[in-house]
């Protein structure tokens, strides 16, 4: 939407909907989508994200997340923009907040969204976008993690908020008008893409449903300690936001501010 009011023409792609129907690993299909459309600025959204089937099946994760990357940019032509939107899980299971150039993915799918900015960085002005988000999911069946604590709460069902992880989004549409304002200024290389003072999953949830006048009775603290089997996560993905800052020549709002946006 928000690229849609810049007054020029929007194409979306994916494997299962969209405009035109695309398998990003597929380097052909790629070539076809490119030839076809000819864009002068591409957003890189697409990916393989559930860590723990990154973990199960790597090769998979590399095929979504950096073969599909490296086709993008290999058959882009030379003056269009890439923005690939990153994750802050290609940081070590330190804590943070972390700065860029400090990267030490603990698990596959933070490794395959490492490897797919390399392409992305041998492009002249292209953008490295490490962010993650919330707000109300447009994929139907798959709710975002503000979805999951408003839909869950609202029907008076119980839900863990992990007191033990530690993170930093931004409101989806506080990033896509960020996106559009890092083009105008053409901006390149990598970016946290992040709320400033982020806090834990649990305080998340908890000033989500403040927020929203939701009740806290079925809510039970806890630790990501309860779900048994997953993959390695780093427990604090708090990202520094002040390589953007100094960019834009503006703060980044705190994460308080953009759970105010719901």
């Amino acid at each position: 939407m928000e690229a849609a009011r810049t007054g020029g023409e929007v194409v979306s792609t994916s494997r299962s909907g969209g405009d035109i129907l695309c398998d990003l690993s597929d380097s052909e299909q790629v070539k076809k989508l490119m030839t076809e459309t000819r864009p002068t600025v591409v957003i890189h959204g697409a990916a393989m994200t559930d860590v723990d089937g990154c973990q199960n099946d790597p090769a998979a994760a590399m095929r979504a997340n950096e073969q599909a990357t490296r086709n993008i940019a290999d058959t882009l032509a030379d003056d269009a923009h890439l923005i690939y939107l990153s994750t802050d899980q290609v940081y070590p299971d330190i804590t943070g907040p972390h700065v860029e150039g400090t990267e030490a993915p603990v698990n596959a799918y933070g490794r395959s969204k490492l490897a797919g900015e390399a392409p992305v960085l041998d492009r002249k002005g292209g953008i490295v976008a490490r962010t993650s988000f919330f707000g109300q999911s447009r994929t139907p069946g798959r709710a975002s993690l503000s979805d999951f604590v408003t839909d869950n709460l609202a029907a008076d069902k119980p839900i863990n908020l992990f007191t033990d992880i530690l993170f930093s989004p931004l409101h989806a549409t506080t990033l896509a008008n960020v996106l559009m304002e890092m083009l105008r200024k053409n901006l390149a290389g990598v970016f946290n893409v992040t709320s400033r003072s982020g806090m834990s999953k649990a305080d998340f949830g908890l000033r989500i449903a403040g927020h929203l006048g939701l009740q806290t009775d079925t809510a039970t603290l806890a630790t990501s300690a309860v779900i048994p089997g997953r993959a390695s996560r780093a427990s604090d993905l708090r990202m520094d936001p002040s390589k953007l800052e100094k960019a834009l020549g503006r703060p980044m709002p705190t994460l308080a501010e953009e759970i105010a946006k719901l």
